[in-house]
């Protein structure tokens, strides 16, 4: 694994991968990789998943009475669509998620359960609403499935998807994956699948649900941060893979993607030494 020193904020993350048998499956290091970021998400990420919440809930019309399905909701969507009339339920796999959740708004109910096994009957709801989940599925199939069952006949689905062509968060991945970075056995790696950051990749997924796509809406904005450290340290302690393979490499592959990481980000740096990066999303809208 190159016993390379551990960097600040992921020794913690790193420890506990470590720890894992080297069979886990990508479901339970997504479950105990959230229950350990769970703050450092909703501090770097929080910001960022909340300006998705005006467009997604107007995707489904959210209002007054009708019941809502917050689908891996994270510290969630659901204080805007309770605060819309909404009937709100919320679904996670992390327990330390489903708390936070519960928290910062009680006008909800969370459960800790799976998108692909969701704990509800058929016909339950109007509306599911799924903000930047759908890569952290086995199957998104079978999530789409699961969405299809739960809503009533004529309910919608809006979700959201990274743009990777209109954001810079990549970068530090990026970089990375450019210093040579390899994983080691016990840090598993996620599922092959499509970007689905299209309509063209998008409506077949939905299609096999029996859900007819009716929009993608491209939603961009830019993203402030002190200083290119700031994005660098927020999203290592956040992002629950990068960490811990950042960590498990040598001292030279994690300077090189220091350096590289810093090259990668210059273009987006700021006299006083702010760093501004453009985010992108889609979101896409669906009927059942």
């Amino acid at each position: 694994m190159g016993g390379g020193r551990t960097i600040r904020h992921i020794a913690q993350p790193l420890a506990i991968v470590l720890s894992m048998p080297t069979d886990m499956s990508w479901l339970d290091f997504e479950r105990a990789g959230w229950n350990s970021h769970v703050d450092a998400y909703h501090a770097f990420f929080g910001t960022i998943s909340e300006q998705l919440t005006r467009p997604l809930l107007d995707a489904v019309g959210a209002g007054a009475g009708s019941r809502l399905l917050d689908a891996c909701c994270g510290p969630g969507v659901a204080r805007k669509a309770a605060e819309r009339g909404s009937v709100v339920d919320g679904i996670d796999i992390a327990p330390a998620m489903v708390e936070l959740a519960a928290r910062l708004y009680p006008l909800a109910r969370f459960r800790v359960g799976d998108a692909e096994e969701l704990p509800y009957a058929d016909n339950e709801f109007d509306a599911v609403v799924y903000n930047i989940g759908l890569h952290h599925l086995t199957s998104p199939a079978r999530g789409i499935a699961e969405f299809a069952r739960v809503l009533r006949g004529g309910g919608r689905l809006s979700l959201s998807v990274w743009d990777e062509n209109r954001s810079a968060l990549g970068i530090v991945p990026e970089a990375i994956a450019a210093a040579g970075a390899l994983a080691p056995a016990e840090l598993p790696t996620p599922p092959q699948q499509p970007a689905y950051d299209s309509a063209e990749e998008l409506e077949p997924l939905l299609g096999a649900a029996g859900f007819r796509l009716e929009a993608v809406e491209l939603v961009g904005y830019t993203l402030p941060f002190p200083s290119a450290e700031s994005l660098w340290e927020g999203w290592l302690a956040a992002a629950i893979r990068s960490g811990p393979l950042l960590a498990a490499q040598s001292d030279a592959v994690q300077r090189s993607a220091r350096t590289a990481y810093y090259r990668l980000i210059e273009p987006d740096r700021h006299d006083d030494g702010s760093v501004v990066v453009p985010v992108g999303f889609i979101v896409a809208t669906s009927e059942r």
